[in-house]
């Protein structure tokens, strides 16, 4: 690819970006249903043509937003897995801090996605229900490994792992940055919490 080829894919990168970030604050704020994409096109300072050019209409950015977080998740996951020289125990706790962190930082985007993608459409919520079963099946493929190396418990089931997705996606529902919590403390509690449900020895 030429430089021009690259600074123009990197130039629309940028645009989509900032369109996602705008209208996830404003969906996180008004609610999906009550914003428009005249309200994200003033947000921006643009026309609403100019959104059109990068998304075919508002449900597409709700698709983008609900499957940043995911997708970001699935790059953290594959990144800590290729230290294959660490323990199981110590994969799935790099794993769960890390993604929770992710969590942490898209708090608006991922709660966006639990209230409203009841307005996805099929497809697009069959596509990210998919990357969310591959997050799971993989940290599930992590713990049956880890059974069988001794180093979590031999009766742990792992379809624990959905359980820990599930710990890690509420993360929202009880963390505030204006919290008595810090962040590290909640990640802490995660990871400990994590493993306990993974029967790490």
């Amino acid at each position: 690819m030429g430089d021009g080829a690259s600074l123009k894919s990197e130039f629309v990168a940028f645009k989509t970006n900032r369109i996602v970030e705008a209208a996830s604050r404003l969906f996180y704020e008004r609610g999906y249903s009550s914003c428009t994409l005249d309200h994200v096109a003033a947000e921006l300072g643009v026309t609403k043509p100019f959104l059109y050019s990068y998304f075919k209409n508002k449900e597409s950015i709700l698709a983008a937003i609900c499957e940043l977080g995911i997708r970001e998740a699935l790059t953290a996951l594959e990144q800590v897995m290729a230290a294959d020289h660490a323990s199981h125990r110590d994969l799935l706790a790099q794993v769960v801090a890390k993604v929770g962190r992710i969590v942490i930082h898209r708090q608006e985007y991922v709660v966006v996605y639990q209230r409203e993608m009841k307005h996805l459409s099929s497809a697009d919520s069959d596509r990210i229900l998919r990357m969310r079963a591959s997050f799971d099946h993989q940290i599930g493929n992590l713990i049956r490994d880890g059974v069988n190396a001794g180093e979590f418990e031999a009766d742990v089931d792992p379809f624990v792992s959905v359980w820990i997705g599930g710990l890690i996606s509420w993360i929202p529902t009880w963390y505030s940055r204006k919290g008595q919590r810090s962040a590290e403390e909640v990640i802490e509690h995660l990871v400990q919490a994590s493993l306990r449900l993974a029967g790490a020895n």
